[in-house]
């Protein structure tokens, strides 16, 4: 699964507009096994989000974001975990703990994962 962070003064950004660039994080069940940083490229939430879609992003945690940019997300298919503050570090851990709120209005882009949902639990189809 990969979770992505946007940043700005090393700090989980607030909107997807005016950020230094996304955190990527990847786990294997619950652990952070490998993570890299993406500068921005482009400007505006459209273009946030279209940055995420080559690196398969299935869940953005981040802070307070406008409805605009919550469509954006919503219609790439990628899991929305919004109001969360902090490190970028801190954000990833809080995700795979299980601490940090879903939106709601966001539904899960069942990507089929093969074996089950990585998913499950937090937010996720759940499927077996």
């Amino acid at each position: 699964m990969r979770i992505a962070v946007p940043v700005s003064n090393d700090r989980t950004a607030e909107t997807l507009s005016g950020i230094e660039g996304f955190q990527f994080f990847e786990d294997d069940h619950g652990r952070i096994v490998r993570r890299f940083f993406v500068p921005r490229a482009g400007e505006g939430a459209a273009a946030a989000v279209a940055q995420l879609e080559p690196y398969g992003v299935d869940a953005l945690v981040c802070g307070a974001l406008p409805g605009d940019e919550r469509l954006e997300t919503a219609a790439a298919g990628i899991l929305l975990f919004p109001t969360f503050s902090g490190t970028p570090e801190e954000a990833a851990l809080a995700f795979l703990g299980g601490t940090v709120a879903r939106d709601p209005n966001n539904k899960c882009n069942a990507c089929g994962f093969q074996s089950s949902c990585s998913l499950s639990g937090k937010g996720g189809c759940g499927r077996d």
